[in-house]
């Protein structure tokens, strides 16, 4: 099953109970080519940038699911929080990863205005299926972040022998050398790869021309051979 599939048929509870958050990463390891050249470098990261953004996308959907089934336990729950309104805490749910206070404050400000009964209850139930989405998010994402770690480690030694080499003109050894410390980069911290697009990235770099290896130096035996 390609990797995508796996995400995309996510839209029932049903479907969401059957997930394996490992099998997208392994799916997804299939279906990466080698990469040798920057060309591939730099589609491999492409596919990894939307390899994530798939992720993402698959969450908004959690994110409402999980939403309706925990208001839809409460009429009174169920009535405090309109369908578009439900629209906007899902597909942004993966903003509040790191600040779910903001999330329980903005549901339960939503609730009051529009006179529920319980505020802080329907805060957290917005809270409860968050934390759920937010929790399977980071599950399917593990084995992503490990494969991009994994790779990024492999690339970067070729990366500096490329950056170093006399042969290559300076313009493509500064190319190299920037995409060698990009590798580094996502070796150490594989979530940037959903920061910024590489273009970006690379371009933070500053320019750097890396030394190429001293060359073997002429000894007296080598003179000789050459006589």
């Amino acid at each position: 099953m390609p990797a995508r599939r796996i995400l995309d048929q996510i839209s029932t509870l049903a479907h969401l109970d059957a997930l394996d958050p490992a099998a997208y990463a392994g799916e997804l390891a299939a279906e990466i080519p080698g990469a040798s050249t920057l060309a591939e470098l730099e589609a491999r990261d492409a596919l990894f940038a939307d390899a994530l953004a798939q992720i993402d996308a698959m969450i908004a959907r959690v994110m409402r699911l999980r939403l309706d089934r925990a208001l839809a336990a409460d009429p009174a729950l169920d009535a405090a929080l309109a369908p578009p309104t439900r629209k906007v805490f899902a597909t942004t749910i993966a903003a509040y990863a790191t600040d779910l206070g903001l999330l329980g404050q903005r549901a339960r400000d939503v609730a009051a205005r529009g006179s529920a009964r319980d505020p802080d209850a329907v805060a957290a139930a917005v809270l409860g299926a968050a934390r759920a989405a937010l929790a399977l998010r980071v599950q399917v994402r593990t084995g992503v972040l490990a494969l991009i770690r994994e790779l990024a480690a492999a690339s970067a030694p070729e990366a500096d022998r490329r950056a170093r080499d006399r042969a290559l003109d300076e313009p493509a050894r500064l190319r190299w050398s920037a995409m060698r410390r990009e590798l580094e980069a996502l070796a150490a911290e594989p979530g940037r790869i959903g920061a910024a697009p590489l273009a970006a990235r690379l371009a933070a770099h500053p320019d750097q021309l890396d030394e190429p290896p001293p060359e073997r130096e002429v000894t007296f035996a080598d003179m000789i051979e050459l006589d």
